[in-house]
């Protein structure tokens, strides 16, 4: 059995990062509301998933052309990441859910480094 590609490690993790990301979006939009974190974070979710659509396939299109070098370089697609899709955001839509986006994206980048950290480190000590 293969190991998998450097590109593949890298879209998953980007893809749990995000979906980690969404849930916290998810729980965000229930705080301080009646209805409580079931029906309402999943909505959240789901809202932030289809919002979310075009620049998660625009970061997966880099993942699939530039995948080792994203990955060489992963501490500034961190910082520049959630710098580029919320300046998206607020060129597209204006201030409305800016801070939602915001907390998604660096939500997920905190989680991107740390999951890569993770690797390295169990890379490091087999």
């Amino acid at each position: 059995m293969t190991s998998p590609s450097r590109r593949q490690v890298l879209a998953v993790r980007i893809g749990v990062a995000h979906l980690f990301g969404l849930l916290i979006v998810g729980f965000y939009g229930t705080v301080g509301t009646s209805g409580g974190f079931g029906a309402g974070a999943f909505f959240g979710m789901f809202a932030g998933a289809i919002f979310s659509l075009p620049w998660i396939a625009a970061v997966l299109a880099i993942v699939w052309f530039r995948g080792n070098a994203l990955d060489r370089y992963i501490i500034p697609f961190c910082i520049l990441g959630p710098i580029v899709i919320c300046g998206s955001w607020w060129a597209l839509s204006g201030a409305s859910l800016l801070d939602v986006v915001a907390l998604s994206c660096i939500t997920s980048s905190v989680w991107v480094l740390a999951l890569t950290l993770f690797e390295r480190r169990k890379m490091i000590a087999d």
